[in-house]
């Protein structure tokens, strides 16, 4: 498709490129698959599609339930504002598919609106053709699908039995099944802004039952082997400790402090060994440190390091032991989407590596005959995968658009799931008031916005083609045009002063590159040098990145890098009369500092950001904008302005509700100072569902 092509019906629009659906030009929130899904109907309109089309072009290659399609039907509808009993511009043909009911108009490319296609009851009458060939032909058609069929039910492996475990307004995620599979015992977070809880959800129990106090915020609940009790991670802003729960209720017992931080990552965090002596926990000593696996000793509380990851990573995460405890499993978690398997001896010794693909696992777990299972995005979209040790892991029947969070039970076939949807998506903070307006808006990914140096324009980092990529659409969010295609796995992009060019550094291999703006369309080319968060000059003669060990400065136009101070920088930012850079020193740094580029004098700016934040600042000419923790709730976050003359901050407003600190920055400050683009999580659910006969 030609870009910003928009189907227009009603007063929806369907962006044909970004796969976005609009209600008088504002985004309508809506799953990945129920676009597609909606896209297929407005382009082939007035037409009817059967459910084996839809289900052909919207599952590719996969055998899918009905319920699957009839599910994605539904969430449109919904997003259309069905009524109860309305169709809401989708008619139902039964025994054949579905239709949009028009009229459909296709906005092009120059503005002009394109003829809709023909009313089908308004084709000119087809002339008379022979039955008999028609009748041959309808055979043949059906033997044929029949085969297919046939060879497809062969081929595949045989249904699983899914039914669902909870239905509970908001997110019932980090499931935990006892070692009997009778109970499971799972993360609540009723709303957004209230902490989240465990409860325990038992076999024939029409309600939950709640086993932690409300309060603090809890996470990542562990069966004893005996199924008799449950450690779990309490936070309470400034501490965090190990806490046992008896499962029938009771006193609670304290293990072991942790630190009070989990810098928003969603994965589970703890697991307790076969032999019930021994808890495994991902933790670090500092903000400092990246995460590594601890063992705790479940009598004394004492911990003892297990690995020891790389430094400026987020680390090690999701410990799981294997049914014999003699080897732990986790994950190694490079980046906030470049993560991969390992085992590591629970004795000690050197880690393994199980997948070398370098993409997102959202959860890991063995099963009963010692096979470990584990949820990816590798394929294109989430799925759990089996790692088979010096093969390539292969798929399970078990997928889904977003996150899969799993458990296992140990003495039988039984599977639980959550399928965990976190939905950035792009703000616009007024001070005026001050007011908040959703400005960019997908069922993907939307994070890191930056004003264009006139304001017109927003580019922004968005998963919504499948892959992440950068995209700059007008001030609005409208007319969103893809930058980056291929293989680069793009960071934040930063405006050259001119606004015709974007720098950026591919995530993974920390190549820099360039976008040059050619009148709509972009060119990327390689800029023949490393760093990482690049960022223009004022002037724009020279480009700013972070080395190894060093923070260097390119001259624009290219040529070899000189080093400007030699110490590790991040997040860069550089003032806007070009005196200072702006930087923070570790990936969970709470401290900003500034470098006067001339006389290399150095300073700490402000020590309050909120960890693994490290970019959620902009700088104004005056002072600094960044986000911070609530003094009276230090879960909470707010937005605040420094003032660097005076070096007294005041509040800007309150952050409506928690937010994920890992990929979400930077800020971007309007160039009339008026307003800040940031990243706000719109609300979502998560329901837990029950497999029985996985294997």
């Amino acid at each position: 498709m030609e870009k910003r092509q928009i189907y227009r019906f009603g007063p929806y629009g369907l962006d044909a490129v970004a796969k976005v659906l609009l209600k008088d030009g504002q985004p309508v929130h809506l799953t990945r698959k129920a676009a597609e899904t909606l896209f297929i109907l407005v382009d082939r309109s007035p037409e009817v599609v059967t459910k084996e089309e839809l289900m052909a072009e919207v599952w590719p290659d996969r055998v899918v339930d009905e319920a699957n399609l009839a599910q994605n039907i539904a969430m449109v509808r919904k997003a259309l504002e069905a009524q109860k009993g309305d169709p809401a511009w989708i008619e139902t043909f039964p025994g054949r598919g579905y239709r949009l009911h028009g009229p459909v108009t296709l906005d092009q490319p120059d503005g002009h609106a394109a003829k809709p296609p023909p009313a089908a009851d308004a084709a000119v009458p087809p002339k008379r053709i022979p039955r008999w060939p028609i009748a041959a032909a309808a055979v043949i058609v059906v033997m044929g699908a029949g085969l297919a069929y046939l060879w497809r039910r062969e081929s595949q492996p045989p249904a699983l039995h899914v039914t669902p475990v909870t239905r509970l307004a908001g997110k019932e995620f980090q499931p935990a099944l006892s070692p009997d599979g009778a109970a499971v015992a799972f993360v609540w977070q009723q709303e957004d802004t209230r902490p989240a809880g465990i409860w325990l959800q038992t076999a024939g129990v029409s309600s939950p039952r709640r086993l932690t106090p409300e309060g603090p915020a809890w996470s990542s609940p562990a069966w004893s082997p005996d199924g008799r009790s449950i450690a779990c991670l309490r936070f309470g802003g400034s501490s965090a400790e190990i806490v046992i729960f008896p499962a029938a209720g009771g006193p609670e017992r304290v293990l072991a402090s942790i630190l009070p931080t989990r810098f928003g990552l969603a994965h589970h965090h703890l697991d307790w060994s076969p032999n019930g002596k021994t808890l495994a926990v991902d933790d670090s000593i500092s903000l400092s440190q990246p995460l590594s696996i601890f063992l705790v000793d479940v009598a004394t509380g004492q911990k003892t390091r297990l690995t020891q990851p790389e430094e400026f990573t987020i680390g090690d995460i999701d410990p799981r032991f294997s049914p014999d405890g003699r080897t732990l499993s986790f994950i190694r978690a490079s980046h906030r989407a470049r993560q991969d398997l390992f085992t590591i001896p629970v004795a000690g010794g050197p880690p393994v590596q199980l997948t070398f693909d370098a993409r997102q696992i959202s959860s890991q777990d063995w099963t009963p005959s010692s096979n470990l299972i584990f949820a990816s995005s590798r394929g294109g979209e989430f799925r759990l995968w089996r790692a088979v040790p010096g093969k390539s892991p292969t798929p399970t029947s078990v997928y889904a658009e977003f996150p899969i969070q799993f458990s296992l039970a140990r003495k039988s076939e039984t599977l639980i799931y959550s399928v965990v949807q976190n939905d950035p998506n792009i703000w616009r903070l007024d001070f005026a008031g001050p007011r908040w307006q959703r400005v960019i808006a997908s069922s993907a990914q939307d994070a890191s916005p930056q004003y264009s140096p006139d304001g017109s324009r927003i580019a922004f980092r968005s998963d919504r083609s499948g892959e992440e990529e950068i995209w700059v659409s007008d001030a609005a969010g409208a007319n969103p045009v893809q930058v980056t295609h291929g293989p680069q796995r793009p960071s934040v992009a930063r405006w050259a002063p001119d606004g015709r060019q974007l720098v950026f550094n591919d995530a993974g291999t920390t190549d820099l590159f360039i976008a040059d703006d050619r009148q709509g369309s972009w060119n990327v080319r390689p800029f023949g040098a490393r760093g990482v968060h690049p960022v223009f000059s004022p002037d724009g003669r020279f480009v700013y990145a972070a080395g190894s060990g060093a923070i260097l400065r390119f001259p624009a136009s290219g040529g070899p890098a000189e080093t400007v101070v030699p110490i590790r920088g991040l997040s860069l930012g550089v003032s806007p009369d070009g005196r200072y850079i702006y930087f923070v020193r570790e990936p969970a740094d709470t401290t900003l500092s500034r470098l006067e580029i001339q006389t290399g004098q150095m300073e700490r700016v402000l020590d309050t950001l909120v960890p693994y934040c490290t970019s959620c600042w902009a700088l104004s000419n005056e002072g600094i904008y960044y986000l911070g923790v609530r003094l009276k709730s230090p879960s909470q976050q707010s937005i605040y302005y420094l003032d660097l003359k005076t070096r007294a901050s005041r509040l800007i407003a309150d952050y409506p509700e928690p937010i994920l600190p890992i990929g979400i920055g930077p800020f971007s400050l309007s160039p009339d100072m008026k307003s800040l683009l940031t990243v706000r999580l719109d609300p979502s659910n998560a329901d837990l569902l029950r497999v029985d006969g996985f294997r």
